[in-house]
């Protein structure tokens, strides 16, 4: 058990610890065991099964001593680093079962072959019958089982890491054999005691750290701090932002993908664009205009609080008068412990709780107290949430904990206001609210962010009320608001549109949800990457004295983030690919590169070879990594732009960028490819063990 639940964890900084990665390892494990209770089944037919136990407990104990050695190179072979989400449907599945039967086959196997084998030898010792001895070894087997489910989870991982808990498995194994192999059968139960010993004084100092586990940091990455909780593998990473802004840290749990929990700046408030807490600054921003002065407090719960980058983005926005008071929940304490060290998480004071080793949902039973806001931020492996904090019953809990003009806010993970997981959760909020909530795409993200109130309306994009129109928010606010101006980034959910789609603590299978949404998000990208512009060069005559003033107009607007007058305006210019660039530009400012995408396509039909159109849909075509089509058009811009050298730098630019897009799709289908010849292999091999044993056992019956 030691090394089935340690199997998991090992491959956790790469592949996460979804169900389909623990599906991947118990099924490779079981086939394992089943390959070694044939093969063992096959020894025990040997003059001196003891001596066979012994040996296969050593093989056993030196093969698991080189897994935490091995399973970095394997798991990066399977998963190259810098797979996109819209990439790793493929990769996480094939890749943990490929990783899984290379990594465990082979120790599970001869674990497996350790059962036969010491019935056989406790039978020939005691002269019992084989029930009897089969009896004693489960009842043995089990209790360990038992021993090493309990100390790997809550003490070993914890306390020593992935890899000193290998370390100490293997070398229980090992001694058990060596003991066996040097005291020999008639003493089978007193070998035992060393094992058990050594067992017990690496359990004894489990409290020792060792090392960080997993994937080294990236290009431009320093790793700060990683740790081994009970729950999770987690990193904190320091990079460089952009220039003026310091140094950023993020914390990634789990998985390699491009996910973080959590972003720690140097100065709380803000942070740069496409960060989906700025969002969670508005309800307070919200309420001081309609009240017209700061609230004297105001009460937050965070569930899923992480290293605590909500609170300090509300820290430095909230008004100087407002004291802000927060209760966090987070299921790992290790994650706070890194908080305090590298995020300056405050804890521990009356304006500041956060509570580890505590599960979202339950916590919301012993609170007593009323909130003003209650952020949803809870993740498993930064892109799976919690099937039970996604339900109609969990919303109409965390509802309850809400004062009357209350705000819910729950970030979630998805692809557009279409995508599986965005749609139920949605509509899972709306139902448990009871009132309609409001769908807000964060702008270079594919995040969104539900809006709801208990009891009160919520203001609505062009109201004063909302920060339109001049009714500026305070403390740095207004740059959140301008994004979600756009159209399709403000979307209301009510019951029409949320009807048949809520989930139920019954019926909440938020994983299936992720998997659709990851493959609906690459069908997409695919559609995207095979559309033709299918127009013809036509002669046009150049725009008009008024489309370029309505074009200045445009660009004055967009310059001041007006989007919404800047589409008005660009949608009464005459001219087609004047237009066309426009609105794909108002759109890519606004934060939207699949619409201004969609538009500059759009635009491509009238004007297919206008220099302007083709390098606004490449820009947005590579942010949303539309590879192919990409490609197509760059050629046509080299065309179209021939012995202009002002296009050479830009042009240069997109070579390199798809270039290192066309090397990402090839490592994803390498390593799909790599993973499924690896998982035939290992299915033959296992195979090929099962009728050798299964046909010399035949035999050996024959024989007798």
């Amino acid at each position: 058990m030691v090394v089935e639940l340690g199997a998991v964890r090992l491959l956790a900084p790469w592949f996460g610890t979804s169900s389909s990665v623990w599906t991947n390892v118990i099924g490779v494990v079981l086939a394992a065991l089943a390959l070694g209770y044939a093969i063992g089944g096959r020894l025990a037919t040997t003059a001196n099964p003891a001596h066979r136990l012994g040996s296969v407990l050593v093989i056993a104990g030196a093969l698991a001593s080189l897994l935490p050695l091995v399973a970095g190179p394997v798991a990066e072979f399977f998963m190259p680093s810098g797979v996109p989400l819209h990439r790793a449907a493929g990769v996480l599945v094939w890749g943990s079962l490929a990783c899984a039967a290379v990594l465990f086959l082979p120790a599970a196997a001869a674990l497996g072959c350790a059962g036969p084998l010491a019935v056989e030898a406790i039978q020939r010792m005691s002269g019992s019958g084989a029930g009897a001895a089969g009896g004693r070894v489960l009842a043995a087997s089990t209790l360990g089982s038992l021993a090493g489910t309990f100390s790997t989870t809550h003490l070993l991982i914890p306390g020593m890491g992935i890899t000193k808990t290998f370390v100490l498995a293997s070398a229980c194994l090992a001694a058990s054999g060596m003991a066996i192999l040097l005291i020999g059968e008639r003493r089978i139960a007193s070998a035992l005691w060393l094992p058990l010993a050594i067992f017990a004084g690496g359990a004894a100092t489990s409290t020792l750290q060792s090392g960080p586990f997993g994937r080294s940091a990236g290009e431009g990455e320093t790793l700060l701090a990683a740790a081994e909780s009970s729950v999770q593998s987690i990193r904190a990473i320091e990079t460089e932002g952009q220039e003026g802004q310091g140094p950023i840290r993020i914390l990634r749990v789990n998985e390699s993908l491009d996910s973080f929990q959590s972003v720690w700046t140097k100065e709380p408030g803000l942070l740069p664009q496409g960060h989906y807490y700025n969002l969670f600054a508005l309800p307070l921003a919200w309420t001081t205009q309609e009240t017209r002065e700061a609230p004297g407090t105001w009460d937050m719960l965070v569930i899923g609080l992480g290293a605590g980058t909500s609170v300090r983005v509300l820290e430095g926005t909230k008004a100087p008068e407002t004291e802000l008071r927060s209760v966090g929940i987070e299921i790992d304490e290790a994650v706070l412990e890194l908080g305090e060290a590298y995020f300056e998480l405050e804890r521990g004071t009356e304006s500041r709780v956060a509570l580890g080793d505590l599960d979202g949902r339950a916590a919301l039973r012993f609170l007593d107290r009323k909130f003003d806001q209650v952020i949803v931020d809870a993740y498993a492996n930064n892109m799976e949430i919690p099937p039970h904090l996604a339900t109609v019953e969990a919303f109409r809990e965390i509802a309850g904990t809400l004062r009357e003009d209350g705000w819910l806010t729950v970030n979630i993970g998805g692809f557009g206001p279409d995508d599986p997981v965005v749609r139920a959760i949605a509509a899972s909020a709306h139902e448990g609210l009871e009132s309609t909530v409001y769908l807000a795409r964060v702008p270079l993200s594919r995040n969104w962010v539900v809006f709801g109130r208990k009891g009160s309306g919520v203001p609505q994009p062009g109201e004063r009320a909302f920060g339109s129109r001049g009714g500026h928010l305070a403390h740095g606010v207004d740059r959140v608001i301008p994004s979600l101006e756009v159209p399709g980034a403000w979307i209301p959910v009510d019951s029409a549109w949320a009807d048949g789609y809520s989930l139920t603590d019954d019926t909440s299978d938020t994983e299936s949800l992720q998997a659709s949404s990851i493959a609906s998000a690459a069908k997409r990208l695919q559609e995207l990457d095979d559309q033709t512009d299918g127009g013809k060069a036509v002669p046009l005559d150049p725009p008009s004295p008024r489309d370029l003033d309505t074009a200045e107009a445009v660009n004055s607007f967009a310059a001041k983030a007006d989007f919404t007058d800047a589409l008005d305006a660009a949608a009464s210019i005459e001219h087609p690919g004047l237009r066309a660039i426009l609105e794909a530009r108002v759109h890519w400012l606004g934060g939207s590169p699949l619409r201004a995408l969609e538009l500059a396509s759009e635009g491509l039909q009238s004007v297919p070879n206008d220099p302007g159109l083709l390098s606004m849909a490449i820009d947005a075509g590579l942010a949303v990594g539309a590879q192919k089509i990409s490609t197509v058009r760059l050629e046509r811009l080299r065309a179209a732009v021939q012995g202009d050298d002002r296009w050479a730098g830009r042009i240069s630019g997109y070579s390199a960028q798809l270039q290192e897009f066309a090397e990402e799709g090839s490592r994803s289908k390498g390593a799909v490819r790599r993973a499924q010849w690896a998982v035939l292999l290992a299915g033959l091999i296992g195979m090929a063990g099962s009728l050798w044993a299964a046909g010399s056992t035949a035999r050996s019956l024959r024989a007798a």
